[in-house]
């Protein structure tokens, strides 16, 4: 065959492809029906729904999980509020991790992130956070997903040898774009469509609709200042292979649809009640992963508020010490001099002022610190370690 007749035969093929596709297994699984089940254990569904309640079972038992009942109680109760009949079908689970994230698994399993319930500022935002995820769940998505893969490795396989067949036998790399792409679109589709039904959901259970564009707003800001270049670039639009709407265009539909809806008063302070025993150590967790820019911007929203400012210089402090940078030990000493006039000021406050004292050689003033570190924290783990230290930087 001439390379011609060769092409024009791709192209034939090319034409013929939609009612291949057409023929692919479906995807729609339709909007579940509370309670509901799988009862036969040969299907996919009820496959991928076992395999979730395994995963369940290893989560529940990791250590991971956060069991604070009043904490657990409250968000439990968001969720209720906007899955409605659907309450008893799910099983909160909040997982101890900086990672902004959460999602819910076929079987019900929902899992929210204390990353992002550090960066939630009020109940209509965790409320925009769950019906979003709980319209993944409604909707089956998950399971259309799992066709929709499917289909794409048939999809792929059928345009790659369309693309041999039109050029040659060179088509490789347009199969795998091509799968990809399927797929990625798809799933775009969904998070959209979780997106739209979620203020939906919202609206109807009393929430502030216009809280879930905040939500990526603020998400927004922080990714534009981070460290890390590619972090950076994600704060912008989205790319052939982002699975999720870009930020922008996600911050633009939301505002757009929330016009639809009646504003709702939030109370953030009441918010910062409900997750303040744990604002430290989620903070510290933040820390941790050496995102200083981001992190400080964090530490700034939530400082707005003007509450738990001990916590949240003594943060400030932390994150300019390990930062290490020309000026942050000064930088570093001021957060730290400016949460102990606090009284939530963490024992590490005072902790973090002896070592910058004992880095600058004034031992005296080290030693004070330090020991003001084990009065208000005479169980510390470092705590013969800081003896022994007291007793070298005062000279015995």
């Amino acid at each position: 065959m001439s390379p011609t007749k060769r092409r024009r035969s791709g192209l034939s093929l090319l034409a013929c492809s939609a009612v291949m596709i057409a023929s692919c297994a479906s995807t729609d699984y339709g909007t579940r029906v509370a309670g509901d089940r799988p009862q036969d254990l040969s299907t996919t569904e009820a496959s991928l729904w076992y395999q979730m309640d395994e995963a369940e079972t290893s989560l529940r038992t990791s250590g991971a999980v956060i069991t604070d009942a009043a904490l657990n109680d409250f968000v439990g109760g968001v969720l209720c509020d906007v899955a409605v009949d659907h309450c008893d079908d799910l099983n909160l689970y909040i997982v101890e991790s900086p990672t902004f994230n959460a999602f819910m698994a076929p079987n019900g399993m929902s899992v929210i992130y204390s990353g992002m319930l550090l960066r939630i500022e009020d109940e209509s935002q965790l409320a925009a956070v769950l019906s979003h995820e709980f319209v993944h769940f409604q909707e089956n998505h998950t399971l259309e997903m799992h066709g929709a893969m499917r289909n794409a490795r048939i999809y792929g396989t059928l345009i790659g040898s369309v693309a041999a067949a039109a050029t040659g036998g060179i088509g490789g790399s347009l199969s795998d774009l091509a799968t990809a792409g399927a797929l990625l679109s798809f799933s775009r589709e969904k998070e959209e469509e979780a997106d739209r039904l979620g203020q939906r959901f919202m609206a109807d259970a009393g929430y502030n609709v216009g809280s879930a564009s905040e939500l990526w707003e603020n998400l927004q800001a922080e990714l534009q200042v981070s460290d890390f270049e590619r972090r950076r670039d994600s704060a912008g639009g989205t790319g052939f292979f982002d699975t999720h709407p870009g930020v922008e265009e996600r911050i633009a539909q939301l505002r757009m649809r929330s016009a639809e809806f009646a504003p709702v008063e939030t109370d953030a302070l009441a918010y910062r009640e409900r997750i303040r025993p744990f604002l430290r150590d989620w903070l510290d967790a933040e820390i941790t992963l050496r995102d200083p820019g981001r992190t400080l911007h964090l530490v700034d929203r939530l400082a707005a508020l003007e509450t738990d400012m001990g916590v949240l210089e003594y943060a400030r402090g932390r994150i300019y010490a390990l930062r290490n940078e020309v000026g942050d030990a000064d930088a570093a000493l001021q957060a730290y001099t400016l949460s102990i006039g606090y009284s939530d000021a963490p024992a590490n406050s005072w902790r973090g002022i002896a070592e910058i004292h004992r880095a600058n050689g004034d031992n005296a003033a080290a030693a004070d610190a330090f020991e003001i570190y084990l009065e208000r924290s005479p169980d510390a783990r470092d705590a013969a370690l800081v003896h022994a230290l007291i007793e070298t930087l005062r000279g015995n």
